[in-house]
């Protein structure tokens, strides 16, 4: 009996470190860029269940489809805009927002904060 019960709770442990957690939604960035300013775009993700990405930027810099991937909790996608490519990396918190950071090429860096609509 005590075979068995590690062997189901070893399976649960080995499937809970391939499990993606899953950022599908409709969200609101809030993005601040230091010395830049800060603002808000609306991004809606498509997450399958091998980790890849589909969705939607709108925001102050344009509209844009995007691919990108899941790893646990990190993800990350990258759109190219009139100002060229923009790449989010974060994490999907304990408390259901997302936080990570962006980065624009040559034009710098910021950080975001997500919250689902």
């Amino acid at each position: 009996m005590l075979k068995k019960s590690l062997l189901i709770a070893g399976s649960a442990l080995l499937f809970a470190q391939v499990s993606f957690a899953d950022v599908s939604g409709d969200w609101n960035f809030a993005v601040e860029i230091p010395g830049a300013g800060s603002g808000n775009a609306g991004v809606v993700m498509q997450q399958a269940a091998d980790g890849s990405i589909t969705g939607k930027y709108s925001g102050q810099l344009g509209n844009s489809e995007f691919t990108g991937k899941a790893e646990g909790n990190a993800f990350e996608f990258a759109l190219t805009t009139d100002m060229g490519s923009i790449v989010y990396v974060g994490q999907l918190q304990s408390d259901g927002t997302l936080k990570g950071t962006l980065s624009l090429g040559d034009l710098g860096q910021g950080n975001f904060t997500a919250t689902k609509k």
